[in-house]
């Protein structure tokens, strides 16, 4: 007789510097479990209970709507100077889509659709100190559809938000604009689908995960291939 044994933990042959891998399987609970082995899971809303802002289990992950979020500002792991951020998701067209929120207010922030500039992407990391991404050059990430964003940013400085890149579906994603007049705030938090208490994600989130350094972009497409490989018979990626 043999026996298979599952584990949580993810493919050893993923980059290295994986903070954190969420694949969104539903844990039928108030949990978001990270699969990286690093152990940094995230809580539903609030709290540990069922409450107001927590988003909703679906077939395909979680769907964040009005004041949802997932709560996961217990790990200081997760506010890494360099990152590489790649996440699946469906956003309402039209609409703010926080990612990923690093503070207290609606920055250090990572936004698929920002509150400003005609919701294009943005990494937003001080007042003066953003880029934002075109929302439909050459990939239109507000179609409705599912979309696998990868967002990269080597320092928390002004130097390091003018050379930050956003890949969609494998291509390169044109800068509208950039700002670098003062460095980045310092990360205190991390929250999945919120910006402080400001901005909230309209979307359907399927995966993400966080890097702890700047992927090249033959290993952002193993991280695309990994998820899709997860999200078979959940999400069709592109």
């Amino acid at each position: 007789m043999s026996i298979l044994l599952f584990s949580h933990k993810i493919d050893i042959g993923l980059p290295p510097g994986l903070r954190a891998l969420y694949s969104f399987a539903s844990d039928g609970a108030q949990s978001l479990t990270d699969s990286s082995g690093q152990g940094h899971d995230g809580v539903l809303g609030s709290s540990a209970e069922v409450d107001s802002n927590d988003p909703v289990w679906s077939s395909a992950g979680l769907t964040f709507a009005s004041d949802d979020f997932v709560d996961c500002s217990a790990h200081a792991g997760l506010r890494p100077n360099a990152w590489t951020v790649c996440v699946a998701i469906k956003q309402t067209p039209g609409t703010t889509n926080p990612i990923v929120g690093w503070g207290g207010s609606s920055f250090p922030a990572l936004y698929s659709a920002a509150p400003f500039n005609s919701n294009r992407p943005l990494i937003w990391l001080a007042s003066g100190c953003f880029r934002y991404f075109e929302a439909a050059n050459p990939v239109n990430v507000q179609d409705g559809e599912w979309h696998f964003l990868s967002f990269r940013c080597p320092e928390n400085t002004a130097g390091g938000i003018s050379e930050s890149t956003l890949f969609v579906d494998g291509f390169e994603q044109a800068v509208n604009g950039t700002t670098a007049t003062e460095n980045g705030l310092t990360k205190t938090t991390f929250r999945l689908g919120a910006a402080g208490l400001t901005y909230f994600a309209q979307a359907d989130v399927a995966f993400l995960s966080l890097h702890d350094r700047v992927l090249s972009e033959t290993e952002m497409e193993v991280m695309r291939s990994h998820a899709r490989g997860l999200l078979d018979g959940r999400v069709a990626l592109p």
